[in-house]
């Protein structure tokens, strides 16, 4: 008689996951921490407005960044070895005399780096400060709210509002919500381009938002640059519109 033994694995203390999910886990949480905006999530709705073109500037943002650092590098390793330099005299065995170079001292080299340091954290906070002024979409999401009346909430009548979502270039926080209202928001007009001056607190600095009329889309459709402008600040003149008429209804 063959006796036929079965061997049974213990449940490990993960479950059935393998090494290869897990590392892929930590992957995606260290990118998490290095760029927290990749699990944000967004309307399915087409866009009001969509940017396909961005300008050099937010579309090579990284190679500008690192084109940075290096001159930034190059300049201190020089400015520490060589740069600047002062002239003196060194009177040899013989009594002849020779001329030969020194460095600057250290306080005022250092003084030179510190201003490298100065102009290349300048220049990247310029660059990241673009990503974060472009836009790339925004959505124009009516809201049906009910607005209470009296002190019973049973007494409480739908009020629509129009909720304005706007995601820029920015790394660490694109996505940026308000509610419409003309005292709080509004599109202007402003060379070629169209600009959202947001300012949900009085007394603080309002938040500006270019909308490049190169490369744009209105509501998906691609519109020429010499229309966009005006095709822009039209449309949503309209939903504004559109949107006024259905509140007082």
């Amino acid at each position: 008689m063959i006796r036929r033994w079965v061997v049974q694995r213990r449940p490990t203390l993960f479950g059935t996951r393998n090494t290869s999910s897990y590392a892929t886990a930590l992957l995606d949480s260290v990118k998490d921490v290095g760029y927290p905006a990749r699990n944000l999530t967004y309307p399915k709705a087409t866009p009001f407005y969509e940017q396909l073109k961005p300008i050099p500037s937010v579309r090579y943002t990284k190679s500008f960044l690192f084109l940075t650092a290096l001159a930034v590098s190059l300049a201190m390793d020089v400015t520490w070895k060589y740069w600047p330099q002062k002239r003196i005299t060194i009177t040899k065995e013989d009594g002849t005399m020779e001329e030969a170079y020194q460095p600057r001292p250290i306080s005022h080299r250092l003084l030179m780096l510190a201003m490298h340091l100065g102009i290349g954290a300048s220049v990247a906070a310029y660059l990241v400060n673009k990503r974060r002024i472009h836009v790339h979409k925004v959505w124009l999401l009516p809201r049906t709210v009910r607005k209470k009346q009296g002190k019973s909430s049973a007494n409480s009548s739908p009020e629509t509002t129009m909720d304005v979502l706007v995601k820029t270039y920015s790394w660490y926080s694109p996505k940026f919500t308000f509610t419409y209202s003309p005292e709080v928001a509004s599109f202007v007009s402003s060379g070629e381009n169209v600009v959202l001056r947001v300012a949900l607190e009085s007394g603080k600095l309002e938040d500006t938002f270019i909308l490049k009329t190169k490369g744009a889309l209105v509501d998906g459709e691609a519109v020429p640059k010499k229309l966009a402008k005006e095709s822009i600040l039209n449309t949503f003149h309209s939903r504004i519109d559109q949107f006024s008429r259905s509140s007082t209804v």
